[in-house]
């Protein structure tokens, strides 16, 4: 098992980091740190911003140029997406030779991009996510991180889910290789699935893996359109009713409605109106 420090970020790519950046801070108040343009030994650009109450950290990556890894993902994809997940971890040596303990072999091997030691893990090892570790060369500057919630209201990001089609070999697989607990197993008959959760050791974000259990079920043809791998986002707002009136404010119609279960309340913003990624709110209940 790896020795993991904490989640860093999660990224996505986008056409244009600057107006997806934006968009982020206007409707889910993700604050801009700093932004980056990708020279000689690099062929992306981008910029982070920080997630409320949350400890993590959001990317967004773009082309600098039409042979970019980022521009081939954009094409592959139809447009934006989430592309990675990042990871600190205490040694990266260490990481990597657990890695290869573990029957990994570190994507790109231990790289050093001049301010982090890096690797990979790639998503057919990991089930469908391209998994980022580094050890940084030296601490971040000082700088505000106090984020808004934007017009939704966001009080925190819960969990990344992501689609697959063996719950419990995904479960094994991230314990095996991260550790983190079980908090929870579950069946949408209605929606045809079947979910699990569990948490990442150092940080509050989770991570959700859900497993189609029909043709027909969202998580199926997620999988056929695509490939096992991130789904979704899932963050909680103070109110659906008011994040979803202030969405139709913003000439965005929230996808699916408002959607109570007796447990949870939610909704979804539509990838067409976040940049790419589908954003699930919902409203926590005593």
């Amino acid at each position: 098992m790896l020795n993991v420090k904490r989640v860093d970020h999660i990224s996505m790519a986008a056409p244009a980091w600057k107006p997806q950046a934006d968009r982020l801070e206007h409707l889910l108040g993700f604050k801009f740190l700093h932004s980056w343009e990708g020279g000689a030994n690099s062929d992306f650009d981008g910029s982070v911003s920080q997630v409320r109450n949350t400890g993590i950290e959001f990317e967004v990556i773009s082309p600098n140029g039409p042979n970019s890894f980022v521009s081939k993902y954009l094409t592959q994809n139809g447009g934006g997406g989430l592309h990675h997940i990042t990871v600190e971890v205490y040694d990266i040596h260490e990481a990597a030779a657990e890695l290869e303990r573990l029957g990994i072999t570190p994507f790109g091997g231990i790289q050093d991009d001049g301010m982090w030691n890096l690797t990979y893990i790639h998503p057919k090892d990991s089930g469908g996510i391209l998994w980022q570790l580094f050890v940084p060369h030296r601490n971040p500057p000082e700088v505000d991180r106090n984020a808004g919630g934007g017009v939704v209201d966001l009080q925190r990001v819960d969990h990344v889910s992501m689609a697959v089609p063996d719950r419990e070999a995904q479960l094994a697989w991230q314990q095996r290789v991260f550790g983190g607990d079980v908090e929870g197993r579950w069946e949408d008959e209605q929606s045809g699935y079947l979910g699990g959760i569990m948490t990442f050791p150092g940080s509050k974000l989770k991570f959700e893996f859900i497993q189609p259990t029909r043709p027909d079920s969202f998580v199926q043809k997620f999988i056929d359109a695509k490939r096992p791998g991130m789904h979704h986002i899932c963050c909680e707002v103070a109110s659906v009713e008011k994040a979803a009136e202030a969405l139709k404010a913003n000439g965005i119609e929230p996808f699916g409605g408002i959607i109570d279960n007796g447990w949870k309340k939610h909704t979804f913003i539509h990838p067409k109106d976040s940049g790419g990624v589908l954003f699930q709110l919902f409203e926590e209940r005593a």
